[in-house]
């Protein structure tokens, strides 16, 4: 909110169990459509009219499909986020949890998991309970655009080893001195998400990925 508000620019220190400790700054989440990465421009390339944007931050990508006409229902846990969106002209700004959002009646063509939206899971059961909640809000023909990344070792033939899935991990966050709790974060690798997506009655197509093992993946009624 410092950011937005004061112009502020401080960076939150990330700590996982996978890489070393890094910065990440505010800014990052106010960035327009000239400064998205093609896996982004790609995504919203993608979306159909109405668009349910879960875990939406402070709207960028919200705003970006707003202004091309599309219609944008912006989900956030966070008040200070969906203070913001308004702020900033996100129509249709709500603050709440996915199952809570779930028991509505209205359908739509694109639902967004963006930003390593598989994170917002947390864990493998909870991937396919995030899932299966978001497709039952899509409509005969929409689709569900997440992306996520990769974390095994190169070559490793199992999913799950001795330490557990590697993409299951835990995160803590320090911003100005104050450390949070840990939580989990779930990053997954395509294939697995094929398997748990064919569970709950979607398929997966992988419509971009690089060679850091970050993609974007549209799942669809199949």
């Amino acid at each position: 909110m410092r950011y937005h508000d004061c112009g502020e620019d401080i960076a939150v220190i990330v700590r996982n169990d996978f890489n070393d400790p890094e910065e990440l700054f505010p800014s990052t989440f106010f960035r327009s459509a000239d400064v998205f990465e093609d896996w982004e421009l790609l995504a919203l390339e993608r979306c159909g009219p109405r668009v349910l944007d879960i875990g939406a931050g402070v709207g960028s990508h919200g705003l970006v499909l707003q202004n091309r006409g599309h219609s944008v229902t912006a989900l956030e846990l966070l008040p200070g986020a969906v203070r913001i969106m308004r702020e900033r002209g996100i129509a249709d700004a709500r603050l709440g949890r996915l199952e809570e959002f779930s028991e509505n009646d209205v359908k739509y063509d694109t639902i967004l998991l963006l930003m390593n939206g598989s994170m917002l899971a947390g864990t493998l059961v909870g991937l396919e309970k995030l899932l299966s909640l978001t497709a039952s809000l899509l409509t005969s023909t929409g689709v569900i655009l997440m992306d996520s990344t990769d974390l095994r070792t190169v070559g490793e033939p199992d999913y799950l080893t001795s330490q557990g899935y590697a993409g299951e991990l835990h995160y803590q966050l320090e911003f100005d001195g104050v450390i949070g709790d840990v939580f989990p974060q779930l990053f997954v690798d395509p294939k697995l998400l094929g398997c748990i997506s064919q569970d709950v009655g979607l398929r997966v197509d992988v419509v971009w990925s690089n060679k850091k093992g970050h993609y974007l993946a549209e799942l669809r009624r199949g």
